[in-house]
């Protein structure tokens, strides 16, 4: 074979690897266009799902945000109350509503009960427990407890209060309405029919923290 023919083949041959070549290339193409789904864009603009970042969890993550600031301010605390009286039935042993009350600190425990020492010597019940429980809307319902003396050191009296409170959504402060009843000093008799007296009104506490 002389030297132009032997030219004029491996020209052929390299025309023949270079169509081979570009077929191979839209092959891989139309495989790469029918395999969208497994890692790979079906459009030209896409840009690739990273899973920390994908629009999907981003969106769980912003809709778990809004859970937990939908969620109402707990309770469980320590708090400054002040009882405000506004309606008193019974036996004349208050002053004319309205009038504060009573003043007191308070500690609303997570396992559901209650504490309170309020600002009155020993003998006037100046400790009470409770148990409580979380209501509708995001407020709490509360029943407790406690124990007046007379000038003997005897139980002279039982007296319970029943408190809807609701936190306020800073979860700063509280407010509510309670409900004060007074008892012989018989167990028995407490919450059998009328009491000694009564007297209702509002409650408005002021959360005590570390700092």
């Amino acid at each position: 074979m002389n030297g132009i023919n032997v030219f004029h083949a491996l020209r052929s041959i390299r025309f023949l690897a270079l169509i081979a070549l570009v077929g191979l290339g839209f092959s891989f193409t139309a495989s790469a266009a029918k395999a969208t789904g497994c890692g790979l864009f079906d459009k030209k603009d896409a840009v690739p799902s990273i899973p920390f970042v994908s629009p999907q969890q981003n969106e769980t993550l912003n809709h778990q945000e809004g859970e937990e600031s939908n969620k109402h301010a707990s309770i469980v605390g320590m708090w400054h109350l002040i009882y405000t009286a506004e309606s008193e039935s019974g036996a004349p042993i208050f002053p004319p509503t309205p009038f504060q009350f009573l003043e007191s600190f308070k500690t609303w425990h997570a396992d559901g009960t209650e504490f309170e020492n309020a600002f009155l010597p020993p003998t006037g019940g100046n400790i009470c427990f409770g148990v409580w429980k979380e209501s509708n809307h995001g407020s709490v319902k509360l029943h407790h407890i406690g124990l007046m003396f007379d000038s003997m050191g005897r139980v002279s009296n039982i007296f319970t209060v029943d408190e809807k409170d609701t936190v306020a959504s800073n979860g700063k402060t509280y407010s509510g309405h309670f409900d004060f009843k007074l008892w012989p000093p018989n167990y028995d008799a407490v919450g059998v029919g009328t009491p000694i007296a009564e007297v209702t009104g509002t409650t408005y506490g002021t959360r005590i923290t570390v700092d």
